[in-house]
């Protein structure tokens, strides 16, 4: 995994889970699986955003506008299972990024995420 700033980003992905999982309820069961794969990909995305600002390829803007768009990808995949709610797709993908705020705030000094705090 990427360290910044004596920050593992990865070592986010069990908490963003379990924060998704307090989310989720009793949903739990039938979102867990696609909730990892989610957190996964959102991981996978910072640590790519994490690269390009090493490299000098991105700002902040760019990359929240970057996220942003994973972000809806990621509303519509948990939509897509049939007991998924809109409102509890958000509060699952804000459980997971308002983890994933505070690790990539302290490892690139960015915000990266609009989500309100709980």
């Amino acid at each position: 995994m990427t360290v910044l700033n004596d920050t593992d980003i990865g070592d986010v992905l069990a908490e963003a889970l379990t924060s998704a999982r307090q989310a989720a309820q009793d949903s739990w069961p039938a979102v867990s699986e696609l909730a990892d794969n989610i957190a996964r990909s959102i991981l996978i995305d910072i640590e790519y955003v994490a690269r390009q600002k090493l490299l000098g390829q991105i700002d902040e803007y760019g990359a929240k506008i970057f996220l942003e768009d994973q972000r809806m990808v990621a509303r519509a995949r948990l939509r897509s299972l049939a007991i998924v709610t809109l409102q509890l797709a958000e509060n699952i993908i804000n459980a997971m990024l308002r983890v994933f705020n505070a690790a990539a705030q302290k490892a690139l000094g960015w915000v990266l995420f609009p989500v309100s705090p709980v």
